[in-house]
């Protein structure tokens, strides 16, 4: 969505058709006289150096950014946002959402009533500041100030169940309160650098609060207020240590289901956390309402465990099954890249005939599961458990591996679809016979019997992650069929067992190279391997020849 701002030269260049033509002055009569060769030269290229170092626009300078979130209106499926930017600002900011959401009132999410002020350095409002609307969000003018605040609501509705569309679900009106995904309520500005990012949220009715990251309470340094939640074991503490919940032996059991606002301990007025870059910020998923939370540890990582519903299962049931698949899947990549995990389990409102049982969404740190809420435990162990797996095996490919090229999703949606069936295994959630049977049903429905084998290439069906069921089907399906092959190939290459499982960590370990492409994809195979599969891959996932069921399943 950022846009590289153009220097003056290189604007200049357009408009003459890509030909700098500098306007000659005196010194361009002095061109003409033949004698003057190497003068004429050297002169020409200080000239041009000049008109360059002239025409480059200054450095841009990195803004502090702030955003204010008040709650006093959440229970009614609003919220007021207040962005604060902080620095040396140029002419105007362009603050857009991500393509596709501003305006879209098809998705449940309605931004309006902006307003700009510039801001004394107290802190007190000043004038007022021009607001003009643009496409896809508005446009501040903030000549000569150099802290600007930009006001604006958000109004979420429920979509209609007919809506098959699982991203238009996401932001949504819940009991007591809201579900807001980080890029669908934050604007930001676009071709500015961020040099740090604030989230602040005014709580005034104590409303149960859940965020992705552990919070600062009320300013503190978040390491210090760590070591003294843990010494302390206080209510007083960080979001990440269960701040703003009772622990789970007060939730009472199944067949007496508690009133989570009567389980929820008191939540401070005003929240802090700190996402560390932008796509952190647009990664988060905010919940306020009557939610309770549980949690436990996997290592140095904090696993969390929330609701807005009672369920025919148990709370501690369901914790232990989220940790329990946390805790394996951190062990075979080594660690996890983020500080907490937490799952949030709320009910499937989509009524489509097309749609599916159950709907998973990773967002950073946080997985959503949709679900029916006639689950069983016998259900969510066979059926939902692999829908959290697959989700929370994101948070390492496709969050932390991040996924850039559609035409690799392929690999991100086929790896992490095998490999949270394995992980499930690993757990001891499923049995490996249980493991088998899904896997096979799943490419025999999904990929082998499906009308578009042999039509389209997986790469191709895989890309398009919102066309019709059957196609989404297939790229999955097939992309798990495509790593479970590329996996016996290479073993058979190199006679190594799971070979596929060490370019997975090696992925992961390189992940600071920048995002997943097909390049970095081959070359870390090579690197791990000694294979080199570009013909492989031409062949059977960005071509059209099909690859037999995998029998190496688990």
């Amino acid at each position: 969505m950022l846009k590289k701002p153009q220097s003056a030269l290189e604007q200049y260049k357009n408009k003459r058709g890509g030909v700098f033509e500098p306007e000659l002055t005196w010194f361009g009569r002095l061109w003409h006289f033949s004698h003057w060769r190497e003068i004429r030269l050297t002169g020409l290229a200080a000239l041009l150096a000049a008109v360059y170092i002239a025409l480059q626009p200054g450095p841009i300078e990195p803004v502090n950014l702030t955003y204010d979130i008040d709650l006093s209106e959440a229970e009614h499926g609003t919220l007021t946002i207040t962005m604060i930017a902080e620095g040396h600002l140029p002419e105007y900011l362009d603050l857009e959402f991500p393509p596709g959401i501003f305006g879209d009132n098809g998705n449940g999410v309605r931004p309006h009533a902006p307003s700009g002020r510039a801001l004394n350095a107290n802190g007190q409002m000043g004038m007022a500041l021009a607001v003009e609307e643009t496409e896809y969000g508005w446009r501040l003018a903030t000549q000569q100030v150099e802290r600007a605040g930009f006001i604006y609501r958000i109004d979420l509705a429920r979509v209609q169940g007919s809506e098959e569309d699982i991203r238009r679900h996401i932001s949504t009106p819940v009991s007591g309160g809201l579900r807001a995904a980080g890029f669908e309520i934050f604007l930001e500005p676009v071709g500015m650098a961020v040099q740090d990012i604030t989230v602040s949220m005014h709580n005034p009715s104590g409303l149960p609060v859940l965020v992705p990251w552990p919070a600062l309470v009320k300013g503190r340094d978040l390491a210090t207020e760590r070591r003294r939640q843990l010494a302390s074991r206080s209510s007083d503490a960080s979001l990440g240590l269960g701040q703003g919940f009772k622990p789970g032996t007060d939730l009472g059991p199944v067949s007496q289901p508690a009133n989570p606002l009567e389980t929820a301990a008191s939540v401070p007025s005003n929240l802090l956390y700190h996402p560390r870059d932008m796509a952190d910020l647009n990664n988060s998923l905010i919940i306020c309402g009557n939610i309770r939370s549980l949690e436990s540890r996997a290592r140095d990582t904090v696993i969390q465990y929330a609701t807005d519903r009672t369920w025919l299962f148990a709370d501690e049931a369901a914790l232990e099954l989220v940790r329990r698949i946390a805790r394996t899947e951190m062990g075979f990549f080594g660690n996890s890249p983020t500080d907490q995990i937490t799952v949030l389990m709320a009910a499937n409102e989509v009524t489509s005939e097309q749609g599916f049982d159950v709907y998973g969404v990773h967002t950073g740190s946080s997985v959503l599961v949709m679900l029916d809420p006639e689950t069983t435990w016998g259900m969510l162990e066979e059926q939902a458990a692999s829908v959290i797996a697959h989700e929370m095996f994101h948070g390492w490919l496709g969050e932390a591996i991040p996924q850039t090229d559609p035409q690799m999703l392929w690999f991100t949606e086929g790896a992490t679809s095998w490999y949270a069936s394995r992980m499930l295994v690993t757990a001891g959630i499923w049995s490996p016979e249980h493991a088998r049977g899904v896997l096979a049903a799943r490419l025999e429905r999904d990929y082998a019997n499906n009308a578009l084998l042999g039509r389209m290439s997986v790469a191709e069906a895989a890309s398009e992650v919102m066309a019709n069921a059957e196609q989404v089907r297939f790229g999955y399906a097939g992309g798990a069929n495509a790593c479970m092959a590329l996996d016996e190939m290479l073993a058979r290459a190199t006679g190594s067992i799971r070979p596929l499982d060490e370019v997975m960590r090696q992925l992961y370990t390189d992940r600071d190279r920048g995002g997943l492409t097909r390049e970095f994809l081959l070359e870390t195979i090579l690197k791990v391997t000694g294979v080199d599969c570009d013909v492989w891959l031409d062949t059977h996932v960005y071509g059209k020849t099909a690859l037999p069921p995998s029998d190496q399943l688990i």
